[in-house]
C-alpha cells in the first residue's frame, strides 16, 4: 500500500486541535493539508471525484478518528477492511486507536 503526502502533514501531529483530509483506496492513501480540495490531491491510482465517481474515500481527520464519506463502491465492511490495513501503515501509528466512522457510523471505536 502505497502513502503520499506523510511529510505535509507531519507537523500537524504536534498540535492539538489538527484538521487535515485524507483520500483511500485498496492502492494506498494520500494525506494532505485541509486547505486543498479531495479532487485535487490525486495520486497515481487514487483519485477522488464527487458522486463516488472517482476510485478512492474522502476523510476527515480530527485527533482521536478518520471520518470516511460515502462512496457507493465501498460497503462498511469494505471500509472497516481498508481502515484495518490503514492503520497498520507505519506513517499511521498515531492514528491506531482512533475511532474509524462511515457516513457518520461507527465502524471502530477509538481505545482512547
Amino acid at each position: 500500500m502505497n502513502v503520499y503526502g506523510f511529510e505535509s502533514i507531519r507537523w500537524l501531529l504536534d498540535q492539538e486541535g489538527y484538521l487535515f483530509k485524507l483520500l483511500a483506496n485498496d492502492r494506498g492513501i494520500v494525506l494532505f493539508p485541509h486547505t486543498t480540495e479531495h479532487c485535487d490531491a490525486t495520486q497515481p491510482g487514487i483519485q477522488y471525484a464527487d458522486d463516488s465517481q472517482g476510485n478512492a474515500l474522502a476523510a476527515m481527520v480530527t485527533p482521536g478518528e478518520i471520518a470516511f464519506r460515502f462512496h457507493r463502491q465501498f460497503s462498511d465492511e469494505h471500509v472497516g477492511n481498508l481502515a484495518s490495513r490503514i492503520l497498520a501503515l507505519p506513517e499511521m501509528t498515531f492514528a491506531q486507536s482512533f475511532k474509524i466512522t462511515y457516513q457518520g457510523r461507527v465502524l471502530k471505536r477509538g481505545d482512547s
